[in-house]
């Protein structure tokens, strides 16, 4: 296996653990917005953290996961490029 491969590799799987991550926090944001709907309604929300937290980091991570995934290739070539010989 090429260096050039390998990285492309540990580039998609960067891209593969970010898209994983986003989710997890675009799901943990979904979880929390049914807890802080209804502890405001009941008046103590002063230890619960905003659910918008949860969609301001998981939204980009989605984002720029699936470019990495997506893009890899383009990124290895733009890394590794060829002699001309």
């Amino acid at each position: 296996m090429k260096p050039s491969e390998l990285f492309g590799v540990f580039v998609r799987a960067a891209g593969f653990s970010i898209v994983i991550y986003g989710l997890w926090e675009i799901l943990g944001g979904m979880d929390n917005v049914a807890e802080t709907l209804l502890s405001a309604s009941q008046d103590n929300s002063s230890d619960l953290t905003s659910s918008l937290s949860y969609f301001v980091f998981g939204i980009p991570a989605v984002v720029l996961g699936a470019l990495l995934f997506l893009l890899a290739d383009w990124i290895v070539r733009l890394t590794y490029r060829n002699p001309q010989v």
